[in-house]
């Protein structure tokens, strides 16, 4: 069985995403599904997801997007976690998912 390695920490998986085509992928995975593995990095969990993950993505954030949204939107001096810009962009998702349409030709 192969497993994907995955990080609980925000800021280390951009860092990771670092290429033109990098994505974060926040999963909802069962705790039977995943297993916490040796990292060095004592600022974030190594979590290796086995078998196929798919069915447990609840999002995917094109990398450089993110980046773009944490430099301009950080204010002077401020230092909001990634988790924020994050957190923001799923509630926007989550409300364009349950607003009603508007009926045809409004």
């Amino acid at each position: 069985m192969q497993g994907t390695d995955f990080t609980d920490c925000p800021a280390t998986a951009l860092s990771y995403a670092s290429g033109p085509r990098g994505v974060l992928l926040i999963v909802e995975v069962p705790a039977d599904k995943v297993t916490e593995e040796l990292w060095f990095d004592t600022r974030a969990k190594r979590l290796m997801v086995w078998g196929r993950f798919e069915e447990y993505i609840v999002a995917s954030i094109p990398a450089k997007d993110l980046r773009k949204e944490v430099r301009k939107r950080q204010p002077f001096g401020s230092h909001l976690p990634v988790e924020y810009f994050i957190e923001k962009r799923l509630a926007g998702c989550h409300a364009a998912l349950t607003e009603p349409e508007p009926p045809l030709g409004a």
